[in-house]
């Protein structure tokens, strides 16, 4: 593959596609690594077998001499609409529904965790249903069943609206780490090698798959095409709308970590570690906007960032400071548009979610 300053060398002068070798190109397909003309974009890279998750960029968006740096804004939320306290230390991981329905859990290795279903009222969350046990994460999918697995288990179990429980997958001998639900309803799920979780070795497996509708196993993330591990110990999952995957990422034992973005196919997108102030990261809660941009939180700093698709820093804000969200835990966007934060330690406080709105740039 050519450097970076020889693509921008051939960008000022026509480069011939590499279909037709005759007209100018407009188009690059990241994974194929080829450029195209509009005409062979269409009638010839469309047609072939299995480039339906293939990323397909303008070559005006790649090809940029001296490009501005880019400002980084301060401002991630403008506001907060609204604020809920619960009965729970902390919001460990927060999901939304439409109707206002909202699922959180609190977990703790030392006692039982709290899975809740709740309905957002004016001024209070109506529970609508609970489950006692050491939870690690939760999903919910496109027929409303909560997905959920828990600490040290092997086991992703569903839990349905008359409080039955049954197990659709296990897992063994590895053990399950974290839960999402894509766009087209297949359950992404984290695992890793039994023993030690931190630090990995040679010999670890560290894996996200990504399952059918019968929950077998459609594709298996491990390691990027040079065969370097792809994960360390994948906490939390989310998905864009290109199923892109951004994995909250743990590095250490003292849970700081970095945010790798994957695609389907195991290419390697971007990996992000944080500001470039050189102080650890420690993410956790991840929402995705509707034009794809990436909300992180990192509970130690007190700080929302804000990724583009391909991984660049459009906003880090502070938000003890200015609105007194302390230890932001989990994230996500509910169907109007809003930001929910769920805070708190695993500490004797009452954790609270806050409905807060994305700065409009963002959205």
């Amino acid at each position: 593959m050519a450097s970076k300053s020889a693509s921008l060398r051939k960008a000022q002068a026509p480069l011939s596609c590499h279909f037709c070798n005759e007209q100018a190109v407009h188009w690059k397909c990241e994974e194929c690594d080829v450029f195209m003309c509009t005409s062979c974009k269409g009638k010839i890279h469309q047609r072939l077998k299995s480039i339906q998750d293939h990323e397909i960029v303008s070559v005006s968006d790649i090809w940029k001499d001296n490009p501005p740096r880019r400002d980084v804004a301060s401002e991630v939320i403008s506001s907060v609409f609204n604020t809920y306290t619960t009965t729970i230390p902390a919001i460990n991981s927060l999901l939304c529904s439409g109707d206002d329905v909202i699922y959180y859990i609190y977990s703790s290795k030392q006692e039982k965790s709290r899975l809740v279903k709740g309905k957002m009222l004016k001024s209070s969350i109506r529970i609508l249903q609970t489950l006692e046990k050491r939870i690690f994460d939760i999903a919910v999918n496109k027929e409303g069943e909560i997905l959920f697995n828990e600490m040290a288990n092997n086991e992703v179990k569903i839990l349905t609206d008359t409080g039955e429980i049954k197990t659709v997958l296990d897992t063994s001998p590895l053990t399950l780490l974290s839960l999402h639900v894509n766009k087209d309803n297949e359950l992404i799920a984290g695992l890793r090698d039994q023993g030690p979780s931190i630090p990995i070795t040679d010999f670890s497996v560290r894996q996200v798959i990504i399952l059918d509708g019968e929950y077998k196993r459609k594709v298996v993330l491990e390691t990027d095409k040079k065969g370097r591990k792809l994960f360390s110990y994948p906490a939390r999952i989310k998905t864009d709308s290109k199923n892109v995957l951004y994995i909250a990422d743990i590095m250490d034992e003292n849970k700081a970590g970095r945010i790798v973005a994957v695609n389907t196919n195991g290419r390697l997108k971007f990996t992000y570690n944080g500001s470039t102030d050189g102080q650890s990261f420690f993410p956790h809660g991840i929402a995705i906007t509707p034009s794809d941009n990436i909300i992180i939180s990192d509970w130690n700093k007190n700080s929302l960032h804000i990724l583009n698709s391909r991984g660049e820093l459009l906003g880090l804000h502070f938000v003890d400071k200015e609105y007194n969200i302390e230890f932001p835990n989990s994230l996500c966007i509910d169907n109007e548009g809003y930001l929910l934060i769920g805070s708190g330690l695993l500490i004797d406080s009452d954790a609270r979610i806050y409905v807060t709105k994305i700065a409009e740039r963002f959205m």
